[in-house]
């Protein structure tokens, strides 16, 4: 479906901008037949030079990053999406575990590149639109005629093989390669295509960073659909990119959405005002959102979609659908089509099956059979509840349950979502010691510390006696996150 759509678009939609670059005050267009001659172009490479093997991908959001993926996946080797925020050294340990042996890279992390070229001496590193990518472009010209077909005239490729390992952000535990295929992504594309209002000719932004899986996702499902997208090099600047682009809809991290809300809140009451052209949605995943910030943007004009997925499920488990009547912080409607299955267990956590579902953990095999059973169904660790609609709720994550000694259980989520009600409280990491009985929030607020106490206290008076926290420590400094805008309680 998707390598069809991106050959559709090529053949009805020429010259139709599939991607849109900044320059200066406006942005340079890359047409659809531009688009897809590139991506052939890089698929040539692949399959002359190293054909089938597992290339790692290093780089910010670009036009760059998103030819190589594609050309990637579609021409039968395997992509491994690199975390930018990763030492040279953690690099290594991820292409060494998974056999990658080429690294293709762009300008920015040349340095990094260098680095890894150092320690992995027998890898082939290239960066986008180096001197060495020229010489392998210059090899076109001497191909055999019948090594020159256009990929988009070759079959579609397997859309159930392994194409991309995509290792987990690791808040909780060892990141982990996941095996993902294309139909994963085009699961994804088939829900955003029945749950929310995209066609050709829309312009959207590519907000979420491209090595992560909803980043990935997002991208293909919008531009399969035909949607026009921007390049936001810098997020510290979405309200210029959201201008310049026109983008009338976003996918977005909570974290993202709440710096977008205060730079529009700082120029007007509502985005329409502040933009002259209103949002017409966004779709919040990677993370949970917080009641405060989907408030924020209802109240400027936004209409707010919750998403929920994991890496192991290509993101895809569950999704608002647009016209229904919004709901505040749910994680949308469970994906009940494409062969996708979804249930809660006896102990109460979300269970998914279907093509969506991840191949396997790259070299870990009693991993995989501790989280997806015989009959396919994968343990999500996520508990939550799905309503008579269909809309799901997440409750927590079982890892982080905090089981007291009495037995009691306590959702550190729970609480975390009490506390960040609060004006002023930013950020919350809720912990515990369940032999002590002992509850710890962590907190970094713009208020004093005198007023976090006193925040904390007024919860404390409407919790059940096991439920109250006994400790509050203040940050002065943001907890560090992951790439989607998760805490990173492994650090903790």
């Amino acid at each position: 479906m998707l390598f069809e759509a991106f050959k559709k678009n090529r053949e009805n939609f020429p010259n139709a901008p599939a991607i849109m670059i900044a320059a200066g005050d406006r942005y340079l267009p890359i047409t659809w037949r531009q688009f897809t001659d590139d991506i052939n172009d890089i698929s040539f490479i692949i399959r002359r030079h190293c054909p089938g093997s597992v290339i790692a991908l290093l780089g910010e959001n670009s036009y760059e990053w998103m030819v190589s993926h594609a050309a990637i996946i579609f021409s039968g080797a395997v992509v491994l999406p690199i975390d930018v925020n990763l030492s040279a050294e953690a690099i290594v340990t991820r292409m060494t575990k998974v056999g990658a042996k080429v690294l293709v890279h762009s300008a920015l992390y040349a340095e990094k590149a260098a680095k890894v070229q150092q320690l992995l001496r027998n890898a082939l590193v290239v960066s986008f639109g180096s001197r060495k990518t020229t010489v392998f472009l210059e090899s076109l010209k001497l191909a055999p005629v019948g090594d020159k077909t256009l990929l988009f005239d070759m079959p579609a490729p397997d859309v159930n093989k392994t194409a991309m390992i995509v290792f987990t952000s690791g808040t909780t535990a060892e990141p982990r390669g996941v095996e993902l295929s294309i139909r994963g992504l085009e699961c994804f594309a088939e829900l955003t295509e029945r749950r929310l209002d995209m066609k050709c000719g829309d312009k959207s932004l590519m907000l979420l960073p491209l090595f992560h899986i909803y980043g990935m996702a997002a991208t293909y499902a919008m531009l399969a659909q035909g949607v026009a997208l921007g390049v936001c090099p810098d997020y510290r600047r979405i309200f210029d990119a959201v201008m310049r682009f026109n983008a009338r809809f976003l996918f977005m991290v909570p974290a993202l959405a709440d710096i977008l809300a205060a730079k529009i809140e700082r120029r007007s009451a509502s985005v329409e005002s502040a933009l002259g052209f209103s949002i017409d949605w966004i779709c919040t995943g990677g993370a949970p959102i917080s009641l405060r910030t989907h408030e924020r943007l209802v109240a400027l004009g936004v209409k707010m979609l919750g998403a929920y997925g994991l890496t192991e499920t290509s993101a895809v488990f569950s999704m608002s659908d647009l016209h229904d009547e919004m709901r505040p912080c749910s994680a949308g409607k469970i994906c009940d089509f494409a062969g996708i299955e979804v249930k809660v267990s006896e102990s109460g956590e979300l269970m998914v099956r279907g093509p969506n579902v991840f191949k396997g953990y790259f070299g870990e095999d009693a991993m995989l059979k501790a989280t997806k059973d015989s009959q396919g169904w994968f343990s999500t660790g996520d508990t939550g509840r799905i309503d008579e609609d269909g809309y799901v709720w997440i409750t927590g994550r079982m890892s982080r349950t905090i089981v007291l000694s009495t037995g009691k259980k306590v959702a550190p989520e729970e609480l975390e979502a009490k506390i960040l009600m609060h004006p002023g409280i930013s950020e919350v990491l809720v912990t515990g010691n369940g032999d002590a009985r002992e509850i710890t929030a962590e907190v970094y607020a713009d208020i004093s510390d005198g007023e976090v106490y006193n925040a904390i206290a007024a919860i404390n008076h409407a919790l059940p006696v096991y439920m109250r926290i006994k400790r509050v420590v203040v940050r002065k400094e943001p907890f560090p996150r992951t790439s989607s805008g998760k805490i990173c309680f492994a650090q903790k």
